[in-house]
């Protein structure tokens, strides 16, 4: 061990070149378990995590990301009769708005939940107490609890705050408890207010707007769990088919729950660290061997003077532990540091919606397998390494035929990583495409002209539809006198919220009689009169929505293209009349307008209903204000014309909807960066291990090169021949690579959303890639092959 450290202490720039390359590798690849541990294993710190599922809808809507919720009577059948949880607790979302003291109000995230919620989940207030079991019955449910986050920005993280009364949706309620932003749930989640049931929701089985989470008792299964669901659902089939006909329960493990959005992209990430990891273990391999070889004569002379081969390879085998030891520690040194930066590439108000990706950490189970993996390539190199050394020590009279077989091996192995770099590039491309293409599917809105916030209107002021669409009229009126503004509008769920709209069964009125389960499902979207001018959609049929239709007037919708083609394919919708869900009142389609992307993730156009604020007003609604001049520059007056109308009533979230979109697709912009990286990386692996194997080819064949030249070869045909042996070496790697990306990509393109196929330019830049890296790492052994000393070298000869 002494031996191999005075003997790599000669060599500091191999040592600092091996241990650099395997840092950085390990480090990415320590990072990346980190995230994966993170999001995909562990996301919630509950309590025994594998207990809790999700009972979800078996038939959900349509389409990715739609909503699982169950209606209220099935969940209190559930709470009652599945004897596989030992509790079972369900939420739904509301909109809320805090007051408290003379500070302004603030709308917050909450959630109204049972009494059990918290207890279910194994969560504990870092301050205060839990809800008690008859917080969610009349009476007992003016209490709430904040997380951390909004208790340090809003109450100014005082502990007296607990016990204090603040105004939620205008009703006086207490502070009863604090909790750790970590266990807030669902992520991003602020408050949480008692869920009372009311009579009529005992018997609600058509509305499904129940969310609901189960813990297995201590020795049940989820396959018993699901057993007593499935004959629970076949006995309201059964009871109430009129609702429950074709409807059943499904299981999700709570831990799998954000899988849909994060497991495919970051498995992704994931791979590429491995292949980076590896190619730089491929170029450590190369350097260590071509010196073992280099030293056959010095190892050939210790085993002439007495030495076993076991000795000799020893000595080796002691170079390859400390440059690996050394690699490893300084990897685990510098991948919190890398996960650190990870972690900062996602917005706070993104990152705070993605459960466990603010407590991201390099933990000890990432060190662990960081370690395994590390122990694995010293194994590996010691293999290798120590077959050189074996063959530097019996070979040393047959040194031509080592080196032409060494240069070959070398070459498959520098082949491998060439291809490995194009797969990466070619996936980063495919990425960065995709990035591009997702941004540009917002670009028909011409986001950078539209000012967004958010309203909300609490009910103890504005109790019922007439009070909210009043407001909403006076709020477009006064927006609309500002000079800068050419359209102001209202609709409940804007582009790029990354939220889908409700989706809700109907049934047409000339059609056949259909049962809520069999009914078709369309999205529903809440807009004013003037959001299809400020959206920039286009009325193709019909008409738009107009300020004629008001809440005494006949309801009236206007339907999507994507609808009018998938529900009346045979005719125009316009004059058709549908109602919606267990509604009465008959809603008669007038127009037929353009379709726009709600959200990136969305696979294709959602079919949506526009029904008209004035007659169905949002007691939650973005507002989306078009300007002639810069959006920003209106803000104020914005917020002054709210604070004229309600002074208590907040602006949330005033930014420009193109800040919004690039919010929405920011961690389609962490993976493209972090392919990106490891494309970077990848690169310089591959430019590094071919500028080594050629700088040793040319060392191996300085005395033909030589001769070449004293024959009368030139320079510069020398200088290509260095050049056609790297085209050679990289060339198979490269086509190998770039089919592997290919298949890669178009397989992932099923799972990944906004990834799009491989198209001829993407390829074609690949490969100028590829050969530029070849060509740059080839100048430097073509111009020290070109100026061998000829004479030099006869002269020794």
């Amino acid at each position: 061990m002494r031996l191999a450290i005075r003997s790599l202490i000669r060599r500091p720039a191999l040592v600092v070149t091996i241990v650099g390359m395997l840092t950085i590798a390990l480090a990415f690849v320590i990072a990346s378990l980190g995230v994966l541990n993170g999001l995909l294993i562990q996301p919630y710190q509950y309590p025994k995590l594998g207990q809790l599922l999700l009972i979800r809808d078996s038939k959900p809507a349509e389409g990715a990301h739609q909503g699982h919720a169950i209606a209220s009577a099935d969940f209190i059948d559930v709470r009652q009769t599945v004897s596989a949880f030992s509790a079972v607790t369900g939420w739904q979302a509301v909109p809320a708005v805090i007051t408290s003291g003379g500070a302004d109000p603030e709308r917050v995230q909450a959630l109204a939940v049972t009494a059990n919620f918290f207890a279910t989940l194994g969560i504990r207030p870092i301050l205060g107490r839990d809800f008690t079991a008859d917080a969610d019955t009349s009476g007992h449910d003016d209490v709430v609890l904040f997380s951390r986050r909004f208790w340090t920005s809003r109450l100014g993280g005082d502990a007296s705050s607990v016990g204090r009364v603040v105004g939620f949706n205008g009703r006086p309620t207490t502070v009863i408890g604090i909790v750790r932003d970590e266990d807030c749930y669902p992520p991003g989640v602020d408050a949480w207010v008692p869920l009372v049931f009311s009579a009529s929701d005992a018997s609600e089985r058509a509305l499904q707007r129940i969310a609901a989470i189960g813990r297995l008792r201590d020795g049940a299964t989820d396959l018993e769990a699901r057993a007593q669901l499935t004959a629970l659902s076949n006995v309201l089939s059964a009871r109430y088919p009129a609702t429950n006909h074709g409807r059943g329960f499904d299981l999700l493990a709570l831990r799998r729950e954000q899988y849909e959005f994060t497991a495919s992209l970051f498995l992704f990430v994931q791979a590429a660290a491995l292949l980076v990891f590896l190619m730089a273990v491929i170029n450590v391999n190369n350097l260590l061997v071509a010196r073992t070889l280099n030293r056959r004569q010095e190892l050939a002379i210790r085993a002439m003077l007495g030495a076993r081969a076991t000795r000799v390879v020893a000595v080796v085998l002691c170079e390859v532990a400390v440059l690996t030891t050394a690699a490893g520690a300084a990897g685990a040194l510098f991948a919190p540091g890398v996960m650190e930066l990870i972690r900062a590439s996602l917005p706070g108000g993104i990152a705070r919606w993605i459960a466990g990706w603010s407590s991201l950490r390099v933990d000890a189970l990432s060190f662990g397998a960081g370690a395994l993996i590390a122990l694995g390539a010293a194994i590996g190199l010691s293999v290798t390494v120590g077959l050189a050394a074996i063959r530097a020590v019996g070979a040393i009279h047959e040194s031509a035929r080592v080196t032409r077989r060494t240069v070959w091996g070398r070459r498959v192995l520098i082949g491998a990583q060439v291809g490995l770099t194009a797969a990466l590039l070619l996936a980063g491309t495919v990425m960065t495409a995709g990035f591009s293409r997702l941004s540009a599917a917002f670009a028909s809105l011409s986001p950078t002209q539209l000012l967004r916030f958010t309203l909300t209107l609490p009910e103890a002021r504005y109790p019922d539809a007439i009070r909210l669409g009043a407001f909403h009229q006076a709020l477009l009126a006064a927006i609309n006198e500002l000079p800068e503004v050419e359209t102001a509008a209202l609709i409940r769920n804007e582009p790029a919220s990354n939220v889908p709209n409700p989706v809700v069964p109907f049934q047409q009125e000339e059609g056949p009689i259909q049962q809520p389960s069999e009914q078709p499902r369309i999205d529903v979207e809440v807009v004013s009169a003037t959001a299809f001018a400020a959206l920039r959609l286009s009325v193709l049929a019909g008409r738009g929505l107009a300020d004629s239709d008001s809440i005494d007037s006949p309801h009236v919708a206007v339907v999507s293209n994507t609808a009018a083609r998938r529900f009346w394919s045979d005719r125009s919708p316009v004059g058709a009349s549908v109602r919606l869900g267990n509604e009465r009142q008959p809603i008669r389609i007038v127009g037929v307008v353009s379709d726009f992307t709600l959200n990136w993730y969305d696979p294709e156009m959602r079919p949506i209903l526009y029904l008209p604020d004035a007659q169905a007003p949002a007691r939650t609604t973005a507002v989306i204000v078009r300007t002639r001049t810069d959006p920003l520059a209106i803000a104020r007056r914005v917020r002054a014309a709210v604070a004229h109308l309600d002074d208590r009533q907040p602006v949330s979230e005033l930014e420009p909807l193109s800040a919004s979109i690039a919010d929405s697709l920011s961690p389609v912009r962490v993976i493209q960066r972090l392919l990106l990286f490891a494309a970077a990386l990848a690169a310089f692996l591959a430019g590094a291990g071919i500028y080594g194997v050629l700088a040793q080819w040319v060392v191996n064949r300085a005395r033909e090169l030589g001769v070449r030249l004293a024959l009368g070869a030139t320079r510069g045909s020398i200088a290509r021949l260095v050049l056609r042996e790297a085209l050679m070496t990289s060339g198979f790697g490269a086509a190998a690579g770039t089919l592997l990306a290919v298949a890669a990509v178009r397989a992932a393109a099923g799972v990944l959303f906004g990834v799009p196929s491989i198209d001829v330019n993407a390829v074609v830049s690949v490969a100028a890639g590829v050969l530029g890296l070849t060509i740059v790492a080839s100048v430097g052994p073509a111009r020290r092959a070109a100026r061998v000393d000829v004479a030099q070298l006869l002269r020794f000869e």
